[in-house]
């Protein structure tokens, strides 16, 4: 089954997952904070000529990698911002060495990114177009096989 890219009209909102709740749990997230961070890179997608999503398409994880942070950094405030680094362990430095491609994008963050926005995680690892995912990847650092 090929999965549905994001078709967003007026008044919809992209989906909500299963994971949502440990989601928001883990990051502290509200469930108006999320479906506004949602609709936000769902705008930010439509909002992207045919080109730029072609070339975010056939290009590698690191420049999807790069826009979805632009996504955020531009959607968040300073302060959210630096809440986001501390709650992924991760330094700006780091993240910046993830979008150069000198440091492996790791599956928790691909799985972690792809929850938040709610979508598949076929768009950030093969460049698909992102697809709202019903069930949401699973956001445990070291998630049990079979599970959800």
């Amino acid at each position: 089954m090929v999965p549905q890219p994001l078709k967003m009209g007026r008044g919809q909102h992209p989906t909500w997952t299963a994971v949502d709740e440990k989601l928001m749990e883990r990051t502290g997230f509200n469930p108006w904070a999320l479906r506004r961070l949602r609709h936000e890179f769902t705008r930010a997608w439509e909002r992207l000529s045919y080109g730029q999503r072609k070339a975010l398409a056939e290009g590698g994880a690191c420049p999807r990698f790069t826009w979805m942070n632009e996504v955020l950094r531009g959607l968040w405030a300073p302060d959210q911002w630096s809440a986001w680094l501390s709650y992924l362990e991760h330094p700006e430095q780091d993240l910046v060495e993830m979008c150069r491609g000198e440091y492996p994008i790791s599956p928790y963050l691909i799985r972690l990114y792809s929850a938040l926005f709610g979508i598949k995680v076929d768009f950030l690892l093969l460049g698909h177009p992102p697809a709202c995912d019903r069930i949401g990847a699973n956001i445990d650092v070291v998630p049990m096989i079979g599970s959800q």
